[in-house]
């Protein structure tokens, strides 16, 4: 019987006892706190249990020479391997054969879902194979819905989720996937949407860092080379994509290039129509007022302000960025003065959080 030894504690346990996860061994004590760690961070943790090939899978004997040969995937012992090979049916099965065939057509039956969910993954599959992720993401997330432990339907899902830049998604169903647990850690479908989910979290990492530098005055231009960095790791992503442009937009406000800050601004909305969109065409509309005072951009900045509260009424989420980023818009039209964040925060609402501390 082999041992290991755990890579986090790094006590000696018997190799049939320990799990693998990202290529590391853990103890079972290990792994459960590693797993609760992942799980406080909101990425899944993925583990196999190990396989002790000088122990036979069928009755235990320890090999105290060498290892067993694999035989249906298992070790197994001189004995058992011919027996599981060639397993032998007994006559009281032979003559159930009628009463099976009964069961069967009860299971056609009332089994109907689970047909259902085969012809989703196969659909699935194939589509994927023909490239047609978001497609095949739809029919693998139905599969998932009837046979949420199925290892392929979820690798599958989280595999077209992932290349359609669909993270969250991915992320649900491996998290929701028993604990994260799959039955083979070295499958090639295992291994395949782990380096896209790898690559994608490291991208995702990326720019939630530049979106921090991107707040920090005068690390616009080191905010939107990260953001690029990311976007290019991950082109999968549409999210990334605009978040890259979004910097780029940031470096052109605080170069005071508001022309070109307007046309990143109407590229985005162009592409997505939506509460934040508007806002950020209002927004460059407005700097332009406040450095020209020509009433067209006014014009502009005005129509494209009301349409940026009209649209992010209808998302609670966009609503609240809107009540955030809209003041700040209304003061550089009424005022025709153009401040940071930082400074408008400084101004206006400093006060309100001194009052409320109160």
């Amino acid at each position: 019987m082999k041992r290991t030894s755990c890579s986090r504690c790094t006590s000696s346990v018997f190799l049939k006892d320990s799990l693998t996860s990202n290529g590391k061994i853990y103890c079972e004590a290990c792994a459960v706190d590693f797993l609760n760690e992942t799980k406080a961070s909101g990425q899944p943790a993925i583990f196999a249990r190990n396989i002790d090939p000088s122990i036979c899978a069928l009755c235990g004997k320890d090999n105290t020479i060498g290892d067993f040969g694999f035989r249906k995937k298992l070790p197994l012992c001189e004995t058992c391997g011919p027996k599981v090979e060639r397993w032998p049916y007994p006559q009281w099965l032979r003559l159930s054969l009628a009463g099976l065939i009964i069961l069967l057509a009860a299971s056609l039956v009332h089994g109907r879902s689970y047909f259902h969910a085969g012809r989703e993954l196969y659909l699935g599959e194939k589509l994927i194979k023909q490239a047609k992720f978001a497609e095949a993401e739809a029919h693998l997330k139905e599969t998932v819905r009837i046979a949420p432990l199925s290892d392929k339907a979820v690798l599958l899902l989280a595999k077209a989720a992932l290349l359609t830049g669909d993270v969250q998604t991915a992320s649900k169903a491996l998290q929701g996937h028993n604990d994260g647990n799959f039955e083979d850690g070295q499958s090639a479908d295992f291994l395949e949407m782990k380096a896209l989910w790898d690559r994608a979290i490291a991208a995702v990492g990326k720019i939630n860092k530049a979106a921090e530098l991107a707040n920090q005055d005068g690390r616009e231009q080191e905010a939107a080379k990260l953001g690029h960095e990311a976007a290019q790791q991950y082109p999968e992503s549409p999210m990334l994509r605009y978040s890259a442009r979004e910097l780029d937009a940031a470096v052109a406000f605080a170069k005071k290039d508001y022309d070109g800050f307007l046309s990143i601004e109407q590229g985005s909305y162009a592409q997505h129509p939506d509460g934040s969109t508007a806002g950020g065409v209002a927004n460059a509309w407005a700097c332009k007022y406040a450095m020209t005072g020509d009433p067209e951009s006014k014009r502009q900045a005005e129509e494209f302000f009301a349409k940026a509260e009209q649209l992010s009424q209808a998302d609670p989420e966009l609503q609240k960025e809107f009540e955030e980023y809209g003041p700040r818009i209304r003061y550089r039209i009424d005022s025709r003065q153009i401040i940071t964040k930082r400074e408008y925060d400084q101004k206006f609402r400093s006060h309100q959080k001194e009052k409320a501390a109160k």
